[in-house]
C-alpha cells in the first residue's frame, strides 16, 4: 500500500481503507501494482479515503453529540 510508509507485517490504518467487492479485491492482488490498478479504475484511493473518513467521522461525532456523549 502506498498511503503509509511500509511497515513489515503491519496493516495501514482504517482511515486509509477503501472498500472493494471480493472480485475487485482479488483482481487487485493478482494485478500486483496497486497504484496502476487504481489509476486504471480512475479512482484516487487516497482522496477517496480522506473524503469518506471525514464524512464518516462527522456523522459519528453528530450521533455521539445527540446521545449526550460528545464534546
Amino acid at each position: 500500500m502506498f498511503s503509509e510508509p511500509n511497515a513489515m507485517g503491519m496493516k495501514v490504518g482504517d482511515n486509509w481503507c477503501v472498500p472493494l467487492c471480493h472480485s475487485c479485491h482479488m483482481t487487485l492482488h493478482h494485478f500486483g501494482d496497486e497504484r496502476t490498478w487504481w489509476d486504471l479504475k480512475g479512482i484516487d484511493p487516497i482522496e477517496w479515503a480522506k473524503d469518506n473518513w471525514g464524512k464518516f467521522n462527522e456523522k459519528e461525532k453528530a450521533k455521539l453529540h445527540l446521545r449526550g456523549n460528545g464534546d
